[in-house]
């Protein structure tokens, strides 16, 4: 079959008037359904308001041109809705009053309109709507009315049949007449027309796209940087660079402290500013917010936590001098959370190379403790580490007590390891930390002690108990010594003394006095025979009764035999304890006042607990 088409188009002959161009009312559906995806409902809405009005607009002035009385040209507006397929019917009332020179003073125009294609369009593809959808049927109706009254009137939908109802019914009325009833009406006449709104919708899309990019550069560059392994302030300088705001980073502990953009004496007027703002308003272990804008009278600053495994490591804010700060802090804010995930990633190398040498340090006290070195190779290994080994030291064990799970106490003796190490080096006081027999060990060089020992531990108990007040401290001090080979000695000097503290949480060797030179490996068995004929049978470490009989006998002799600090430290009544007093020196047939039979029995309970035999605390 063979089929010859001949072109018998017009193209070369002018049309006088515009062609319409015919097409489904699916098609719109489509393209109606494709805006709301991609500009949004609001946007969309005002889209074809606009897209309804022009169409209004020049079918208004096509109708002027027959010269029709202005009855006549409201009537055929509804007439041309069904002319162009958007309507199938329609019901249609309008009052119009004119002042003295016959000009339209009020137009009020009420009607329905049946089968609108807009809102089938809209329950074919959407459902259900909690709004009116016609928005270019209130378009063409607004544009049309105001071209041919010759002054802006403006329709409103005020039923669907895409919310349910049986017709779309709507009013029109003069721009001024909404002012008055329903300004909120004028918004949709006031926004921008379709080629302004495409061209805003165009330049915001490139804006954000020119964001993105920069964004993206940003990121790739400092990302580079981290892995080259620049310093912290090299990152901090970048940030201000690009942004041209000035930077503060802070690590939790404020060990790290950069800048960028302030000078130091700004820097420190911002600080003081932001210490007091968080005293009044919140404290450090509050700080648990993705972003957050601080204005205060001196600053308004955009602050990020940095975050590692869900642990705050520090802050990065901007600081903003211009009034501007609110408008931008939401781009902002994508620099500075890329800026601070970088920040991150150097925190967390600083602090695990840190806390890697650390340990390695600890393995190193470990092996000490063992004899594996002697004196020559302790003290060279030790310049190593940036101590001097060749001078005297002390040995501090330090011991803890709490009532958690075997987790969570696996959980925080890597805690307690971490403080102890970052105490002594935020204090610049080199030493050796390590972890023994769950007690953490200290090799303390005599040139890292200013005043005397006991101070030191003083105030890093004090430290402790401030930052896990829950927990129940103690520590023991060997003497000084010399022969760093000879390490394990003072270890066990440090032991003896903090088994010995129950009445002190901090008790130095040196105070034992007499008992800390008779008692040593050598004559535990010595200690054990003397034991079971003096304390017959309440040496029984099995039992629990026994035990507590042993605590109550040493507190009574420890506070001298005064029975009200006994009571208070053994939680007893006052008739409870002389009871139990009572019965033990019957048990022992021993008089507890008499003064050599009070001392041999403290200087007994005492050997046991040293020697790890009796378990009282």
């Amino acid at each position: 079959m063979k089929i010859n088409l001949v072109d018998q188009s017009n193209r070369h002959v002018a049309e006088e008037s515009e062609r319409k161009i015919v097409y489904p009312s699916s098609a719109f559906g489509i393209i109606r359904e494709h805006l709301v995806r991609n500009i949004g409902t609001q946007r969309a809405k005002s889209f074809l308001f606009h897209f309804g009005w022009e169409m209004g607009v020049h079918d208004g002035k096509q109708a002027m041109k027959s010269d029709a009385p202005l009855k006549e040209l409201i009537k055929s507006g509804p007439l041309l809705h069904i002319q162009n397929g958007q309507i199938r019917g329609f019901h249609h009332e309008c009052q119009v009053d004119f002042d003295e020179q016959q000009k339209v003073k009020n137009v009020l125009g009420e009607g329905i309109w049946f089968g609108s294609y807009e809102g089938e369009e809209h329950l074919k593809r959407t459902g259900i709507s909690d709004k009116p959808v016609c928005h270019t049927l209130i378009g063409y109706a607004s544009g049309f009315m105001s071209t041919v009254f010759g002054q802006p009137l403006l329709a409103k939908e005020l039923t669907c049949i895409a919310q349910g109802h049986e017709q779309c019914q709507w009013v029109v009325k003069t721009k001024e007449e909404w002012a008055h009833d329903m300004p909120e009406e004028l918004d949709l006449y006031n926004e921008m027309p379709i080629v302004n709104e495409l061209k805003y919708t165009y330049d915001q899309l490139l804006e954000q796209k020119n964001f993105i990019t920069q964004l993206s550069d940003f990121q790739k560059k400092i990302t580079e940087e981290v892995i080259n392994g620049q310093y912290m302030q090299k990152i901090v300088d970048m940030m201000y660079e690009t942004m041209q705001i000035p930077v503060i980073v802070e690590s939790a502990d404020t060990r790290t402290v950069m800048h960028s953009g302030l000078s130091e004496e700004r820097y420190l007027e911002l600080k003081e500013d932001m210490d007091q703002y968080i005293h009044q308003h919140m404290t450090k272990e509050l700080l648990q917010f993705r972003k957050k804008m601080i204005q205060t009278d001196r600053q308004k600053r955009l602050l990020i936590p940095v975050l590692v495994q869900r642990e705050i490591l520090g802050w990065c804010s901007l600081i903003y001098e211009a009034e501007d700060a609110y408008s931008r802090q939401d781009k902002d804010y994508l620099f500075l959370d890329r800026f601070a995930n970088a920040v991150s990633l150097v925190l967390l190398n600083e602090k695990t190379k840190f806390e890697s040498f650390e340990r390695m340090k600890g393995n190193f006290l470990e092996a000490i403790l063992d004899g594996k070195f002697t004196a020559d190779e302790i003290i060279k290994r030790g310049r190593y580490a940036g101590l001097n080994l060749a001078q005297p030291y002390y040995i501090a064990v330090l011991s803890y007590k709490n009532n958690i799970s075997i987790e969570k106490d696996f959980l925080f003796q890597e805690q307690f390891y971490e403080a102890t190490i970052f105490y002594f080096h935020d204090k610049k006081r080199t030493m050796l930390a390590g972890y023994r027999d769950q007690k953490i060990v200290c090799f303390i060089p005599k040139e890292a002690v200013s005043s005397s020992i006991e101070e030191v531990m003083i105030n890093f108990y004090d430290f402790l108990n401030k930052k896990y007040p829950q927990e129940d401290f103690k520590i023991g001090i060997s003497n000084l010594a010399e022969n760093p080979s000879n390490a394990y000695k003072s270890y066990e000097e440090a032991l003896v003394a903090l088994r010995l503290s129950t009445k002190k949480p901090i008790v130095p060797f040196q105070s034992l006095g007499i008992i800390g030179i008779l008692i040593n490996s050598q004559n535990i068995n010595s200690i054990r025979s003397v034991a079971k004929q003096e304390l017959g049978p309440l040496y029984n470490i099995e039992d629990p009764k026994a035990v507590e009989q042993l605590r109550t006998i040493y507190f009574f002799l420890l506070n001298g035999g005064k029975l009200e600090q006994t009571m208070n430290d053994l939680s007893l009544s006052m008739s409870g304890l002389r009871h139990r007093i009572e019965k033990i020196e019957g048990i022992l047939d021993k008089d507890l006042r008499d003064p050599n039979e009070a001392h041999q029995l403290l200087l007994l309970i005492k050997s046991l607990i040293v020697t790890d035999e009796l378990p009282i605390t």
